[in-house]
């Protein structure tokens, strides 16, 4: 075409354009796209330069692939959606797109990959910056399409660098082809060894966003006995505030209803003297529209759409009342980083060991267009200076305490490097049919994360499948009804969450087994786990790399320290006993426990795991 120039040197060639054709107008935009080699990979970058200001860069969406063909079209698709995902039907697969960074988008790549070989499309962005990845799947041609999306707004824009390469092997060899370049890029933080042994947390409410107070502040010794009879030792406060759970945020004000300030601080102070951590709650994103702090600070810290509207949101927790209607924060706003660093302070002033800040690890980028704010780029407040906002926090509270912990619920890679403790959230922390937490875990290793399950009871299922993916428990107390099985062992009946609106617990399944029972399922699985810690607390999770299980209904994943690898294998069957065979090249036998018993038979019982300890020859 006589609008392009292309020039090849070496192993690049340019493609520039001068100017930009839509239909019959032209716009005098120079673009420039590459496409060069770089240790064996194929990289992609483009600059555009618009010279006219009445025209306006939006987005940029480069490169494009198409025709991604496997051989007997067999290939399973794995995302980065929360933890991870796998699709392993191509004709059902579709169209899916994810944003990073985000809780469905939280690493920079994606990969195809047959049982030999795969192909890896990752951005190489040490801004961390905002960006969309599109993959689909076409029945009629039988191959896949892929794409990147990047927000421009501004007249010059050079892309981040996008990569493509071929490899040989499974999904865990381009996992280590990101995790290569990250390490290049970002220092992991370090964090306290009392995170490092968690087992978990009981997640509790105090009161709820309607006004109902379920526990005060000196029932927090009860809350510890209840969380010692589940196996942890860490609390998480939801809920403590005046306002409630999801109500008046961000103040964060010790209520009276519950029992004043000192009454807090002197109940945190005993559980400290029981061995507990105590983590407080705080949300990151939202303003409550309701608040004095929205009508007087709101114009300085809210996101603003592109017609200078807000971003909003509502959350209705009981059928019998009204949503609460919620404003997006802006991280880029000064007076909003100020207001979350002083309840990172406050939380160490009452004596907690840390402090979650809800949505900041789970939340796309939002475009502000906010004028008065710290940021130059709409997309740099939900990237740059979210990270900024979170490494301000932490270094700020690490001087005063380097047990300190600041948590986030769901995980990204961007926010990685300033966050010790994940709450779980999204894809790959609970089973279901495409979840895939290996994905994550595999690239961080170093990840501690929580399971998510809303309910006061874990199920021996969910939690079996939380050991084998080197994920942390949790079991929550939401509703009255949560109150009375962790106090009383009171089962719910059909009427038990009725007004509740906002994702109760399901009573069926809390029927399924005696509240004795899960417990004690819960706390004899936490006990193995802390007997072999080696493995589950500091193990290097390496999924099923370096050894072969095979057996119907059979999951296994490994642990490696040092010389010792320790492999959990799950049969997931919920009624019968399964065999299994398994092969560890390179290591022998050393012994095998499981949490409940001495089983020392081939055969695995239903939905029950065993650890297969081995050294290194």
């Amino acid at each position: 075409s006589r609008d392009v120039e292309i020039n090849q040197k070496g192993n690049e060639i340019t493609l520039t354009y001068n100017q930009v054709k839509g239909g019959s107008r032209v716009v005098p935009v120079k673009a420039v796209f590459k496409i060069y080699v770089k240790n064996e990979t194929f990289c992609f970058s483009a600059s555009l330069t618009n010279p006219d200001s009445g025209w306006l860069l939006r987005e940029l969406t480069y490169p494009i692939f198409t025709d991604i063909k496997t051989k007997n079209n067999l290939a399973n698709v794995y995302l980065p959606s929360g933890l991870g995902q796998r699709f392993e039907e191509p004709a059902s697969f579709g169209k899916k797109s994810f944003d990073y960074p985000s809780g469905r988008g939280t690493m920079q790549w994606f990969s195809i990959n047959t049982e030999k070989s795969g192909i890896y499309v990752a951005s190489h962005d040490a801004d961390r910056s905002k960006k969309q990845f599109n993959v689909s799947y076409s029945n009629e041609a039988i191959s896949f399409n892929s794409s990147v999306t990047f927000p421009i707004f501004k007249n010059d824009f050079e892309s981040p660098e996008v990569v493509v390469t071929t490899y040989q092997g499974k999904w865990q060899e381009a996992a280590k082809r990101y995790r290569s370049w990250y390490d290049s890029q970002f220092k992991m933080p370090e964090i306290p060894n009392w995170v490092k042994q968690e087992s978990g947390w009981l997640l509790a409410i105090l009161k709820q966003q309607n006004g109902y107070v379920m526990w005060k502040y000196h029932e927090l010794d009860q809350l510890c006995d209840i969380a010692e009879k589940n196996g942890f030792k860490t609390i998480g406060l939801f809920g403590w505030a005046n306002g409630g759970h999801d109500y008046l945020y961000p103040n964060y004000i010790p209520d009276d209803l519950m029992g004043g300030r000192p009454a807090l601080i002197a109940a945190i102070e005993r559980a400290h003297k029981r061995g507990f951590k105590i983590v407080v709650y705080a949300n990151g994103t939202l303003i409550d529209a309701s608040t004095e702090y929205y009508r007087y600070e709101g114009n300085n810290t809210i996101a603003l759409k592109e017609d200078k509207s807000a971003y909003t949101s509502s959350i209705r927790k009981y059928n019998s009342a009204t949503p609460v209607v919620f404003a997006e924060a802006s991280y880029s706003s000064k007076v909003w980083r100020k207001t979350m660093l002083d309840l990172a302070l406050q939380a160490h002033e009452l004596g907690a060991d840390g402090i979650l800040y809800d949505q900041v690890g789970v939340k796309s980028a939002l475009l502000n267009f906010s004028k008065i704010q710290d940021h130059t780029l709409p997309q740099e407040s939900g990237t740059k200076f979210r990270i900024q906002m979170m490494h301000e926090i932490r270094t700020a509270l690490k001087k005063l305490n380097p047990d300190f912990v600041v948590m986030t619920e769901g995980v990204n890679d961007a926010v990685f490097t300033d966050v010790d403790y994940f709450h779980g959230w999204g894809d790959g922390t609970y089973p279901d049919t495409n979840a895939f937490p290996g994905l994550f875990k595999y690239t961080f290793p170093e990840l501690v994360k929580t399971q998510r399950h809303s309910s006061p009871m874990l199920p021996r299922y969910q939690a079996n499948f939380g050991s084998v993916t080197g994920q942390r428990h949790e079991i929550e107390t939401r509703w009255e009804a949560d109150v009375n099985y962790l106090k009383f062992g009171k089962l719910p009946d059909e009427n038990s969450y009725k007004d509740e609106a906002y994702f109760p617990p399901n009573p069926k399944s809390l029927n399924e087994v005696l509240a004795e029972t899960a417990s004690k399922y819960l706390r004899d699985l936490i006990a193995f786990e802390n007997r072999h810690g080696e493995f589950f607390r500091t193990g290097k999770f390496i999924d099923e790399e370096g050894f072969t299980v095979t057996g119907q209904d059979i999951m296994a994943k490994g642990f490696l320290n040092g010389n010792r690898l320790g492999i959990a294998v799950w049969n997931q069957h919920r009624t019968d006993s399964r065999t299994f065979q398994i092969e560890v090249p390179g290591y022998q036998f050393i012994e095998a426990e499981e949490p409940e018993t001495d089983n020392r038979e081939k055969a695995l019982k239903p939905n029950s795991i065993r650890l297969l300890i081995y050294s290194k020859r």
